[in-house]
């Protein structure tokens, strides 16, 4: 189940990709391209956080991760990957202190270069998800459900 919604998350992040590479503009690839360079890092640090609650847990199921943190959470078993896991969560969801993606408009602004309007709307309702996700996952991972 784990692994599932890792790879939905992934997904999310291809889809951006290909959406700013379908635009055909110059600009919105370039920033697609930086965009991507910067979500392929943070979700290698991801799966490794991942794979250490897993094979600490025994088991990829979220139901058995829950009871697996009956007796002590996670967050204070694993302080340094729990602030870890904060802090790339902040980054990939492009939240302050870290909305360097914010001021793209100065650099390239990538695939809002080309869409306005619903499909806008869409790109950043995408990205509010993806922040419920990632606080869900936190709370079931390092909080115990």
């Amino acid at each position: 189940m784990i692994l599932y919604h890792l790879i939905l998350i992934l997904l999310s992040n291809i889809f951006f990709s290909v959406v700013g590479l379908l635009s055909q503009s110059r600009y919105a690839i370039i920033g697609t391209v930086r965009g991507l360079v910067h979500v392929i890092s943070l979700d290698i640090f991801i799966t490794v956080i991942y794979s250490l609650l897993v094979f600490s847990s025994q088991s990829a199921n979220f139901h058995d991760f829950v009871l697996f943190q009956s007796s002590y959470w996670c967050l204070f078993l694993y302080a340094p990957a729990a602030s870890g896991f904060i802090l790339i969560l902040f980054l990939e969801s492009k939240r302050a202190p870290f909305d360097h993606s914010e001021t793209e408009a100065e650099v390239v602004a990538g695939y809002s270069t080309e869409y306005n309007g619903p499909m806008l709307l869409m790109f950043f309702l995408a990205e509010y998800l993806h922040l419920v996700i990632s606080a869900i996952h936190f709370i079931i991972f390092f909080i115990g459900g």
